[in-house]
Order: C-alpha cells, then structure tokens, then sequence
C-alpha cells in the first residue's frame, strides 16, 4: 500500500494534470487509469449517471471493467453507503450537490486496506472539481450561443424555436420545452411554441389557451423567480421544493402552476416526471411563461435553474424588442397596403372611365340618330358591340374585384391556379396593355389544385405582376409559365425590366429594404 506522502504527491500530481484536460469525459478516463494504477487495481469504472434523463454511462478499464452490482452502484448513486467485497472500493463524484457519477475499483486476488476508500473519495472530489469547471465552460458557450443567436432573430417564431433548442442544449431536458405568451394581464397563456424532445415531432398543441385560475394571477403578474417541482415519488436526494434562495414575494403556489403546465401523459404521449419555469418579465410585466420538462421525477432542480437564471432575463427582454418589431411591421404593412389598394384603385378607376368613355358617346350618338330617323342598322349595330365590348372590360374588372375580396375572407384549402391567373388578369389586364407590354402565357390545362387559398394566390400574382410592371416602365414582356413537378406546381414569371444589382439581390428578404420610392420593403 501507498503511503500517505506518496498519497499527498500523487494527488498534487493528478491535480496539474487534470487542469491541462479541457473534456469532462476525458478528465474521467485519465483520472480513472492513473488512479487505478496508483492503488494497484487490475480493473475498474467510472459509472456516470447523466442529470435529466438518469440513463447510465460506464467508462470502463483494465480487465474487470464490467460486471458491478447494480444495487449497489445504485444505492451509492443515491449517496448511501452500502457494504462493499473487500477486493472493491466505491465513491461518489459530486457535481452540483448531485451525484453524477461514482468510480469503482476491483483487485482481483487481494483485498483494499482500510483507508483507501477514503482516499479514493479525496481523489474524486478533485476529480469532480475539474469536471465541475468543464460544465462552467460548457454552460458559458452555450449562453453566449444562446445570446448570439437570439439577438440575430426577428420574427417571434423563428426566435421562440430558437430560443428552445438553446435550453436543449443548456439543460439536456428530455421531454419538452415551451414557451406561452400571458394575455389579458395574466388571465390566461397562450402556447406559442413547444419542442417536443422525446417524440422529435412538432407539437399539434400551438395556440393552446389556458385558463390561469383568479387566485393564481396576482402572484404569476409578481413571480420573479425560477421554480421547479416534481410529480411522483423523487430519487432521494432530488430536490422538489426550491430552497429558501429561489423563493420570492409572490403568494402563489407555484406547485399548483407547475400543475398548470403539465399537459403530457395523455395517450402514447410520455408524462412530465418534473417541470421547472421561468417568467418572463420585463420592466415589471410579464410576458408570459418559460416551460421545461422532464421526463424522471426529480430531474429538475437548482443546476438546471442557475443555467436558465443565466438567459432569462435576455430571453424576455429579446422577446419583448421582437413583439414591439412585429407590431411595427404589422402597422407597417397594413399602411402599404392601403397604399397598394389606392395604388390598385386609381388604376382601375382609369380602366373603368375608359371604358364608360367610350360607351357615353355611343349611346347618346345612338339615341340622337334613332329620334332623328337617321339611325342606319349597319353602323347601330357596330356601336352596340362596342358598347358592349367596353361594358365586358368593366364587368371583368369588377369580377375580379369581387372574387379578391370573397377569397380573403374564405379559409385556407386547395385553389386553381389557372382561376388564379385569371382573377388576376381581369384586375391588371387593361393596364398591361395601356403599359405596352406583352403577356405570353404557357399554362397547360389539366394542373392539379394547390394547397393554399384563392385569395392568397391572386394576391402573391398581383403583386408579381405589378412589380413587374413597375419594373418596365417603357414596355416590354412578361412571360407567365407553370408545370406541373412531381407532387408539385411551378410557375415561372419573368419580366424583361431592369432587374436588380447583386447587392440589390442580396438584400430582397431583408425588412424594409425596398429600390422603390414608395414603398416600405414588406
């Protein structure tokens, strides 16, 4: 047996060379082989228990790496103290007041002397230290990803999505996260988002409503802090209150929230074991609710609330600024369509008084030469078809306008495109000519329905066709094609305008960039 100054020396030792690893799991097998060797093991494991999903990795070494008994790895696991062979030695690696793993060492024909199981123990706590700092390092890349990635998002979906498989990553969760909007000064959440971990699937439950209770609202308004509880019986040790530093003013149960929150289990879908949430309050309101499950009970608790503790307040601030931006873009875009639909209307309005031009005259030319029995039938007859030529362009006109309007108002299903076409066509149809362009259509019969509204698709080909108008000022073509790929239908629409620069391109999805001089680039 070692002595106690080769001891003191060998841990020094092992301590300088654990800092130059940077690999929790490196650091493991390292710490592993050297201190097996030291103690003169023939074999021995790291068995690590990873902190939401409870699941089991062993890091074996030497010629009995296998074969521990699982009581016993399990009840040191739950920090007992079992009694162990006198050829095998056991300690807990600790890592954020849990035990998240323990090594093992076996001798294969002598015995451990008493004392070295402690010693082992004093070399996995500094096992576990260095382990400890690597989950830091862990933790600090994946705020700043978090950070990074959430300041770089704009629309509120995009970054909930975001927001979600950042806190994937933070906190390993294992069966969903979610994020719900509070309406009505808490009155109710709305479910935004939800990643579903276990299942890899997209939640069917987005727009959810829930009902928050009368007597929850006050204390929800008010909660500042992040909580956590479980479901079931935990493992022991496993947290399933907050300790007194995670407890704030708000006089809610926050168990009864938890409950609240919890809409797994039902069907083939797996039950939340546990459930940690956050607020998400920003100067005083609240935004709404941070959800993450998991699916042991007492999986949860402080570790997985400090990384979150570490992004929410960035969360509700970032989520904040992109609902302000959607409102604005929302005026925005309502203000530009306004402008379109004025645009749209002084076209047509010169469409229709045309048209009414040329049948005024006709008809009072008409009425004159029947009163005064000058009328010929031949010439009459060429004035009414003119007249009612002109009576077609208006009725066209107004068709279309009619069909747009209904459309919009009409759910989302399947549409014709070839109707779409000529919906549109009937609106933009005069002033394509007037603009002396030339419209070449290749649309085959027989094109399947597309998935989406009639409405939808003639606003998509209005503005298509009006930007390239716009485009075209002095003439030109446009050339419409569509065919049918695969499950699919293309359609083609060029224009032979001035086009766009490079740079101008690069820029086209960008928010409120627009070549126009009016318009506001949505």
């Amino acid at each position: 047996m070692a002595g106690s100054r080769d001891h003191d020396r060998f841990q020094n030792e092992l301590g300088g060379q654990l800092e130059r690893i940077d690999d929790a799991t490196k650091i493991y097998r390292f710490a592993l082989g050297q201190i097996a060797r030291h103690l003169g093991a023939e074999g021995g494991a790291v068995i690590l228990r990873k902190p939401v999903s409870g699941e089991l990795q062993t890091l074996g070494w030497g010629e009995a790496e296998q074969g521990w008994d699982d009581a016993i790895v399990s009840a040191f696991l739950d920090l007992r103290r079992p009694e162990l062979p006198r050829n095998e030695i056991m300690a807990p690696i600790l890592v954020g007041g849990r035990a998240s793993g323990l090594m093992a060492l076996r001798r294969r024909g002598g015995t451990f002397e008493p004392g070295e199981g402690r010693f082992l123990a004093r070399l996995c706590r500094k096992v576990a230290h260095e382990a400890t700092l690597r989950e830091e390092r862990r933790v600090n890349r994946v705020v700043d990803q978090i950070k990074d990635t959430t300041v770089r998002e704009l629309r509120p979906k995009d970054l909930f999505y975001q927001i979600l498989h950042g806190l994937r990553a933070l906190t390993r969760y294992d069966h969903s996260s979610a994020i719900l909007i509070a309406e009505e000064d808490a009155a109710r959440l709305v479910l935004h988002a939800e990643q579903i971990a276990w299942a890899k699937r997209k939640s069917d439950r987005i727009g959810r409503k829930i009902k928050v209770p009368r007597e929850l609202r006050t204390g929800l308004r008010r909660a500042t802090a992040i909580r956590w509880a479980s479901f079931g019986r935990a493992k022991k040790g496993a947290p399933q209150e907050p300790p007194a530093g995670a407890r704030d003013d708000a006089s809610h149960d926050h168990e009864a929230v938890a409950r609240l929150l919890r809409w797994g289990g039902k069907r083939d879908e797996a039950a939340e074991g546990a459930i940690l949430w956050a607020p998400l309050q920003h100067d005083g309101e609240l935004l709404g609710l941070l959800k993450i499950a998991a699916r042991s009970t007492g999986a949860l608790g402080a570790p997985e609330a400090a990384g979150v503790e570490r992004v929410v307040r960035h969360l509700a601030s970032v989520i904040h600024n992109a609902r302000r931006a959607l409102s604005m873009e929302e005026r925005i875009l309502e203000a530009e369509k306004k402008h379109a639909m004025a645009d749209l209307a002084r076209a047509i309005s010169h469409d229709v008084k045309n048209a009414i031009g040329a049948i005024l005259p006709l008809a009072q030319q008409a009425r004159e030469e029947i009163e005064t029995g000058t009328a010929k039938t031949e010439v009459l007859a060429q004035d009414l078809a003119q007249i009612e030529q002109s009576a077609q362009i208006c009725q066209r006109i107004f068709d279309g306008m009619l069909q747009l309007a209904r459309s919009e108002s009409r759910p989302s299903g399947t549409a014709s495109l070839t109707r779409a076409l000529d919906g549109t066509l009937s609106i933009l149809g005069a002033r394509i000519k007037r603009a002396g362009v030339t419209l070449e259509m290749k649309v085959p019969d027989g094109l399947p329905e597309v998935g989406t509204s009639l409405g939808g698709l003639e606003q998509v080909f209005l503005n298509l066709f009006t930007n390239a108008l716009d485009a075209m000022p002095a003439g030109g073509r446009l050339k419409v094609q569509a065919r049918q790929a695969g499950p699919r239908v293309e359609v083609r629409i060029a224009d032979s305008g001035a086009g766009m620069t490079p740079d101008e391109l690069k820029r086209i999805h960008e928010p409120f960039y627009t070549t126009k001089q009016e318009g506001f680039g949505l």
